[in-house]
């Protein structure tokens, strides 16, 4: 499973941990870029710094969910108020072929985002991650897109491509999913492991709070 969004912080935690925990599948999280932009609550970091921080703290994360990391070269250069701007900053071809290569190399059988591909992500970033990740997810499979790659890689295609949705995003949801139920797949991820005696939301606490800089973080429940 590949888990496409924008920032350092962006990942849904407990997906990521109930894949990789509960259903024991290799589990990758793809940061479009390393969050120089952002900002640092423990530091005086910042550019190309806090992003070394924030590598890390998404590293620390990871060793603690279970699932790999991958990053694109685009650089965060702040709060983007548009898609428009975020991808001409970044290099929209450079970004996707960057996306491309992820997939072909795991080779996943689903790929889900973090946010939606419109004015519902809120900022130009967020927004862009899912316009690339739809747009990668048809093109992974194609011979005649970026074929210099095919050199080392075969082209994949995943099976299907989801939005790991939330009220956050539209408070419409729920009643959107009651009325039409096959369009969404719920998932408790919430389950206790009497192995690791900790249940996936507590793992997921864990993991999410290792994003320091960004003062994010969440209480075990």
């Amino acid at each position: 499973v590949l888990h496409i969004a924008a920032h350092p912080d962006d990942e849904s935690t407990h997906m990521l941990t109930w894949f990789a925990q509960e259903q024991q599948w290799e589990t990758n999280y793809f940061a479009c870029n390393r969050g120089e932009g952002g900002q640092n609550l423990i530091g005086d970091e910042q550019g190309v710094a806090l992003g070394l921080i924030r590598t890390q703290e998404l590293l620390a994360a990871r060793r603690i969910d279970g699932a790999n990391q991958y990053f694109s070269r685009a650089f965060d250069f702040g709060f983007s108020k548009s898609t428009d701007e975020a991808l001409g900053f970044w290099g929209n071809e450079l970004i996707l072929s960057d996306m491309v290569w992820v997939i072909r190399k795991l080779r996943p059988d689903i790929m889900f985002t973090r946010f939606p591909p419109d004015a519902r992500a809120g900022h130009g970033h967020h927004t862009a991650s899912a316009m690339l990740a739809e747009e990668a997810f048809k093109l992974a499979g194609d011979k005649s897109a970026f074929p210099y790659q095919l050199k080392t890689l075969d082209v994949w295609q995943p099976t299907r491509i989801l939005w790991n949705t939330s009220v956050w995003w539209d408070k419409q949801i729920p009643e959107q999913a009651a009325k039409s139920p096959d369009e969404y797949v719920k998932i408790n991820i919430g389950d206790y492991n009497e192995l690791l005696g900790l249940s996936y939301s507590e793992i997921a606490a864990d993991s999410r709070s290792q994003h320091k800089s960004q003062g994010f973080g969440s209480a075990r429940s």
